[in-house]
């Protein structure tokens, strides 16, 4: 007489549960793996975008010259992710010379995974959420990332609203404050 088996053997639900859980971690990489790099943002957003990658660790975003495409490089140069940049207008990178006076600057170098390359520029973002200082310009409006400013940068439509913003002592006091450690 045979006898029907209606179950499966431990051996048997091991191996099928491992195959599912194989299926379901390589389905899971590949969504957030999508999520990341069809990431595009604006010119006001860089660095909400780079808090919202949840590195704990120093990152930094190199763009391209065109400023279309910027990547994202932790600091052992290791490629994390490509962000898209939306801008109509070519992005220009500024800083103030020693006189005050706002300069445009010329691209950056920085070390990637290929060696040197050059770009429109350059930020990093530390564990603690502060940036690199960055001004931007860009359809004639000025863009500030400052160290101990906010996720949003200080818009400006002039180079004296932007000065005004930058050198107003209420804004980033100089002298025997508490934030820069001096007593």
């Amino acid at each position: 007489m045979k006898t029907f088996r209606g179950g499966m053997t431990l051996f048997e639900l091991l191996i099928v549960m491992i195959i599912v859980g194989i299926v379901y971690s390589i389905g899971i990489f590949t969504l957030k793996k999508e999520k990341v790099t069809a990431t595009t943002m604006s010119i006001s957003t860089l660095k909400t975008t780079l808090l919202a990658l949840g590195q704990s660790r120093e990152i930094r975003m190199f763009c391209d010259v065109p400023a279309q495409e910027c990547r994202v490089f932790s600091m052992d140069n290791k490629l994390l992710t490509t962000l898209h940049l939306q801008s109509n207008e070519t992005i220009q990178r500024y800083g103030f010379d020693r006189f005050g006076e706002l300069q445009r600057l010329g691209n950056v170098v920085t070390r990637t995974e290929d060696g040197l390359e050059q770009g429109c520029f350059e930020m990093s973002l530390r564990p603690d959420g502060s940036v690199t200082p960055v001004i931007l310009k860009s359809n004639n409006k000025f863009y500030a990332y400052t160290p101990i400013g906010e996720d949003k940068p200080y818009i400006a439509d002039s180079e004296e609203a932007l000065r005004n913003f930058l050198f107003n002592e209420a804004n980033y006091p100089l002298r025997g404050d508490d934030v820069y450690g001096a007593h």
